[in-house]
């Protein structure tokens, strides 16, 4: 299993939000994990006057655990909360199956939180699966189809103090950004991909590895944590 160890570029985006609520009986904040994915075409390999665009409209991203913990500043004040169960994000929309709940927290002053989340490997299907369009320079429209199958883990610290009070609302959010994780492949390499015989470009571990390294690579990527109180 390898674990990300999640620098600052965006392919995982995780951005942690907290906002007032007006709630009625004795309200404890609570904490829950909702996900947002990109799929606006973005240029190939960085390059902002490319004519190259590649885009991911559908697909699943499917985990198998998920971990959340926040500790505070006083011994006592900590919260640990784990799912081990496979939780199933629709790409296109971000909603999940089963939905997660929220868990709700004693509020102080929290001074390190920390997700990690584990992509599920033991599955009928790729832990990725996703659908998407690379554009050349001619306008031409190439169907893509990126598949991922490991135990890769993603981990994410914020350190810093930030303080919660009774009743609000803590939302962390994360973003899924494909795109992303192409950073390294150029336009040249996706123009001479092998197709399918149904003419779609297939990027996994038995279809165009070349690629599919450079992508599995940038799976090593990641973004800051925000934290809004």
């Amino acid at each position: 299993m390898k674990t990300s160890s999640l620098l600052l570029i965006a392919s995982l985006s995780l951005g942690m939000l907290a906002c007032g609520e007006e709630e009625t009986a004795a309200p404890q904040p609570q904490v829950g994990l909702s996900f947002s994915t990109v799929t606006a075409a973005a240029p190939v390999n960085g390059r902002i006057a490319s004519t190259n665009s590649l885009s991911f409209s559908s697909g699943t991203i499917t985990l198998s655990e998920i971990q959340f913990e926040a500790e505070g500043d006083a011994d006592s004040l900590e919260v640990e909360f784990e799912l081990e169960q496979d939780v199933q994000i629709d790409f296109a929309t971000g909603a999940t199956t089963p939905d997660i709940s929220a868990v709700a927290f004693r509020p102080g002053t929290y001074e390190e939180i920390e997700v990690e989340m584990e992509l599920q490997d033991k599955g009928s299907q790729p832990a990725i699966v996703l659908n998407g369009t690379f554009t050349d320079a001619l306008g031409q429209a190439h169907p893509v189809r990126f598949e991922f199958n490991s135990s890769e883990s993603f981990e994410v610290e914020r350190e810093g103090t930030v303080t919660f009070e009774e009743g609000q609302s803590v939302v962390a959010q994360v973003t899924f950004n494909p795109v992303a994780w192409f950073a390294g492949v150029s336009s040249e390499e996706l123009l001479t991909a092998t197709k399918n015989e149904q003419g779609v470009i297939v990027i996994s571990s038995t279809h165009n590895t070349d690629i599919f390294e450079e992508v599995a690579d940038g799976l090593d990527l990641a973004t800051e944590v925000e934290i809004e109180d």
